[in-house]
């Protein structure tokens, strides 16, 4: 009995991550190899880019980055959107002065900034449950 319950969790856990999406995100325009590069990935346009709204957050040594880029994976099928930054001073925050900012950042889609950050529908792209979606994100 006890082999029959094992073997079923272990198909359904199997099972689960073959239905599951992923995002391979290569981030570009690094220009100095210090500090760590921040990752935040929305899946509610409502929080877009509000930090207390992310569905996954997270950082990574931005040699890491460059050399292996970043992968997110068990990803249900659903419009995602990323907000990123570059903490060159690793004080884990999006320093800015006077709301201009300090540290370079971007969005997943490339999308515009004027005088504020782009909407989800500029950033957002759609994951599905099969495969890998390839983001490349240009820092400015």
């Amino acid at each position: 009995m006890k082999i029959n319950i094992i073997i079923l969790t272990l198909f359904f856990f199997f099972f689960s991550k073959l239905n599951a999406g992923q995002i391979f995100i290569v981030v570009k325009n690094i220009e100095e190899k210090v500090g760590s590069i921040h990752f935040a990935l929305y899946d509610d346009p409502d929080f877009f880019p509000e930090n207390e709204g992310k569905k996954i957050g997270f950082k990574k040594d931005v040699k890491e980055v460059i050399e292996q880029g970043v992968l997110i994976d068990d990803l249900k099928e659903s419009h995602y959107a990323i907000a990123i930054f570059h903490d060159k001073n690793s004080n884990d925050q999006f320093d800015t002065f006077f709301a201009i900012p300090q540290e370079r950042y971007g969005f997943s889609n490339n999308a515009p900034v004027y005088f504020g950050p782009p909407s989800f529908e500029e950033a957002s792209f759609f994951v599905k449950n099969e495969g890998m979606t390839k983001i490349e994100i240009n820092l400015r």
